[in-house]
């Protein structure tokens, strides 16, 4: 990485991600002695997601306004204040936590906002899609890490609260990150208008107009709408893994602390890998549309492969590792292509803000209705997700022509080689 405030920006993502989301399965803890585990475990990801709609798109103009600096030093505040919940390990810290997590998760805009200030177009999409793919997967990459922490230490997975003392480590770590973090924006600071802040969050919260004014938008830009619904159907293709956690440890598969830790160990360090891989060296060769399409159909047969490996960890692993380096892809493949657009049409830190919060409504949406499914049975969540697959497919398949320009393979020529030590 040229800019090693691009280095900070992924560092400080990664952290705020396996802090909100590095419970794993030890937030079985939380809902111990409550029924229905499967709808109270994703139930709580829908919770903070819907809290987020309301801040995203403010933080994110907030950051247009004053800076991405102080956003990102406040938002990172914040956050670990909301891992303070999660100490007395109850259920009402948890669902506390969620709602309080909602409320930062702003940070990701701010964070996309940065890294589409210092980044080429060429750049763009490859750490672009990365990044995406960090921050719309955080229910594996958190697991993954703080499984790494239990692998380490198995004697700490009886009681929560010394991976709740981690993930508040995490947080001051970050803190430091933010005060290190050097601006980004180079447009001159405004005086901040509380009113229009206020009026934006509760803006936010009517659906309808974010919807009118990504129709603005896209007269402004043409394409970036039918982007942003195709994000949004891939949002809802691949909700599936926020179901992963109550999959693992209430289905027949039953499987305990240490083993829900070695499976997003293994889930989250090959689908990591071939995110690294294929963004970094193999995006800017493909065409994204068909790419896409033939991503989001073996996820169909993936998902509808996972209804049978209930019975079977070995089938569940086969299934999860062919998941990992394919269907993983699709959130950072359809993310990078969205911050193309949006940066090349000027995009700020409102519009990603506004980006992020209707993301959350699909990601809400998917969460909500894979808790409720969740509650009927550990099967029907991956049917709904396979259904909604092959609408992505459909939608694909009919882009308008003023997206094809970024979904084609680049025509530039060969790269420039890459500075020593990049």
């Amino acid at each position: 990485m040229k800019d090693y405030r691009l280095v900070l920006i992924f560092a400080i993502s990664i952290i705020d991600v396996v802090a909100a989301n590095g419970l794993g399965a030890l937030a079985t803890k939380f809902v111990v002695a409550l029924p229905n585990k499967p709808l109270l475990l994703t139930g709580g990801t829908a919770l903070m997601l819907c809290i987020q709609l309301a801040f995203s798109p403010s933080v994110g103009l907030l950051s247009d306004k004053i800076g991405r600096r102080p956003v990102v030093i406040g938002a990172t505040i914040a956050s670990l204040f909301t891992s303070l919940f999660l100490l007395p390990v109850q259920t009402w810290g948890y669902l506390t936590n969620r709602v309080a997590k909602g409320s930062t998760n702003g940070l990701y805009a701010v964070m996309r906002s940065a890294a589409s200030d210092i980044l080429d177009k060429d750049e763009l999409i490859k750490y672009s899609s990365i990044l995406s793919f960090i921050i719309g997967t955080g229910v594996i990459v958190g697991p993954m890490v703080t499984g790494l922490f239990l692998l380490a230490f198995p004697d700490l997975r009886i009681d929560a609260r010394p991976t709740v003392l981690f993930l508040i480590a995490l947080g001051a770590l970050n803190i430091l990150l933010a005060f290190l973090f050097k601006e980004t924006s180079d447009k001159e600071k405004e005086k901040v208008d509380i009113k229009e802040l206020r009026d934006k969050a509760l803006n936010s919260l009517k659906v309808v107009t974010l919807w009118q004014q990504l129709g603005e938008s896209d007269k402004q830009l043409p394409g970036i709408k039918a982007i942003f619904i195709l994000n949004m159907l891939g949002t809802l293709s691949f909700g599936y893994y926020n179901f992963f956690i109550a999959f693992l440890t209430q289905s027949d598969i039953n499987m305990d602390v240490l083993g829900v830790a070695r499976f997003f160990v293994f889930f989250g360090a090959l689908s990591l890998l071939a995110n690294v891989v294929f963004f970094r060296f193999i995006v800017n060769h493909v065409d994204k549309q068909k790419t896409i399409i033939a991503i989001v159909s073996l996820g169909i047969v993936l998902q509808i492969l996972y209804i049978f490996s209930e019975s079977s960890v070995t089938l569940l692993y086969v299934v999860a590792g062919v998941d990992a380096i394919t269907v993983s892809l699709i959130g950072g493949l359809i993310g990078g292509i969205l911050t193309r657009i949006t940066k090349e049409g000027g995009g700020v830190g409102e519009m990603f803000g506004n980006i992020q919060a209707l993301g959350g409504v699909a990601s809400f949406v998917t969460a909500l209705v894979n808790s409720l499914l969740a509650g009927v049975s550990t099967m029907a969540p991956f049917i709904f997700c396979a259904i909604s697959s092959a609408v992505v497919i459909w939608w694909t398949t009919r882009l308008p022509e003023e997206t094809k320009k970024y979904t084609q393979i680049r025509q530039e020529g060969p790269e420039e080689p890459e500075p020593a030590g990049a």
